[in-house]
């Protein structure tokens, strides 16, 4: 059985990376606090660095290595491992960055398996003033941890809790593909104006021969639109987005409330940027207070908005749980009614238009902390299309939104489940004997 170690018996190597001079293109890649999220890179937050310029060997990411932020509120203590290495580039991390090299790949997986878990700790580790804030290395490589000493036990770990986020990662490029699929088509048919010619045209192009051919393309009449000094299609309307579903702000709860465990709240940080939920770190008030916030509760298939704070804007689909989840101050909640599949996929693709997120951000920047009120962007224009064309459209694209949110819900228990297994494997409370855990 493991014993309690500190981090620093399990890494040989530890260095920040460099301060780097950007360029367009180049064969080294720099990696910065934004491309380190979930315990992976996300390389389409990387860019380029000079590689005329002499850089020392040790400065290169190798794989294996465990990377973690070591700068920044919000940021800092965040890590990835680094399974594999970019195909013809050399990789670099900038000097908020950390890097950890352990005795051997396995060891490192399971040590970045066990930072990943403690997360949320490792950002209370931090000194300096609120806007420089550093994680501090001394304590890092002091935290006491668990890994098993014998390398086949570490394989079966690393295998069995990899295979779990091959699953979530498989889950999310689905979801990709059906997000993908629908923006497509929602650009075709109200960016492009050329969804589907209906049976019911005014005018001279009833009963024409353009039914079910591109609108615009095939000469379905346009008109001018004053206020929105453009042309759009005969029947549709400019509106606003609370026209199409109602922005609720959250209930204000009191400091007093808050619980080590109760009833879900959504905060901002719960909403990610590819608008999904993280509820495994939700705060919680007892359950005495829902019967106050009831009014206040999301369900599967609605949207929550961050209204305040350098991410605001965001959103994300609420999933199924357990319980109820509630929604905190600050955070606007679309709600979309019994048949949420009915109108989400409309919805969300217009918010994920990019003129929405702009507007957001210039609406906000007046005040010294950006925010923004739920009125607001409930009048943010949108063009709100003939009844039949949009109800044709959330058809047609609900099943793909049925998928999206069942696989974020597979997602939220591979990754309880992993974060269950994790101690518990680690301990050897739990082994692996032949692909099976015991």
């Amino acid at each position: 059985m493991s014993n309690w170690e500190p981090v620093s018996a399990f890494v040989k190597f530890t260095t920040k990376g460099i301060t780097p001079t950007y360029v367009d293109n180049s064969t080294i890649i720099v990696l910065n606090q934004k491309c380190i999220r979930n315990n992976k890179i996300d390389y389409s937050f990387a860019q380029f660095t000079d590689d005329s310029k002499d850089i020392s060997a040790t400065k290169f990411v190798q794989k294996g290595d465990i990377l973690v932020n070591s700068t920044g509120t919000g940021t800092a203590g965040r890590s990835a491992f680094v399974a594999e290495l970019p195909k013809r580039h050399r990789l670099i991390v900038d000097s908020h960055i950390l890097i950890l090299r352990c005795n051997s790949i396995n060891e490192a997986q399971c040590l970045s398996y066990n930072l990943y878990s403690f997360e949320k700790k490792l950002m209370s580790f931090m000194t300096g003033s609120s806007g420089q804030s550093e994680l501090d290395k001394v304590v890092l490589l002091n935290i006491k941890t668990k890994i098993p000493k014998d390398s086949t036990t570490q394989i079966k770990i690393a295998s069995i809790l990899s295979s779990l986020e091959s699953k979530i990662e498989l889950n999310n490029r689905i979801n990709a593909g059906l997000e993908a699929m629908a923006k497509t088509m929602y650009d075709y048919w109200f960016v492009q104006f050329d969804f589907p010619c209906p049976e019911l045209v005014e005018g001279p192009l009833a009963n024409s021969d353009i039914v079910g051919k591109p609108y615009k393309t095939s000469g379905g009449k346009m008109v001018w639109n004053e206020e929105l000094k453009r042309k759009i299609p005969e029947g549709w309307n400019n509106g606003s987005f609370g026209d199409y579903a109602n922005l609720k702000g959250g209930y204000a709860f009191k400091s007093s409330w808050w619980k080590e465990k109760g009833v879900p709240v959504i905060k901002i940080k719960d909403i990610n940027e590819d608008s999904t939920l993280s509820l495994e770190n939700c705060a919680f008030v007892g359950e005495d207070k829902y019967s106050l916030t009831k009014n206040y509760e999301a369900f599967t298939g609605d949207v929550v908005i961050a209204l305040t704070g350098a991410t605001i804007g965001k959103y994300g689909i609420v999933t199924k749980s357990q319980k109820p989840i509630l929604v905190n101050q600050r955070v606007g909640l679309f709600k979309l009614g019994i048949k949420p599949l009915e109108k989400l996929p409309f919805l969300i693709n217009s918010l994920n238009q990019e003129y929405f997120r702009k507007t957001v951000f210039v609406i906000a920047s007046g005040a010294a902390q950006p925010n923004i009120s739920t009125d607001q962007i409930d009048e943010i224009p949108l063009v709100i299309p003939r009844k039949e064309i949009l109800d044709n459209f959330n058809l047609n694209c609900s099943f793909s939104y049925k998928n999206i949110i069942k696989n974020q819900i597979e997602n939220q228990q591979l990754t309880s489940l992993r974060d269950w297994l994790l101690p518990l494997l680690m301990n050897g409370q739990v082994k692996v004997c032949k692909d099976n855990l015991v």
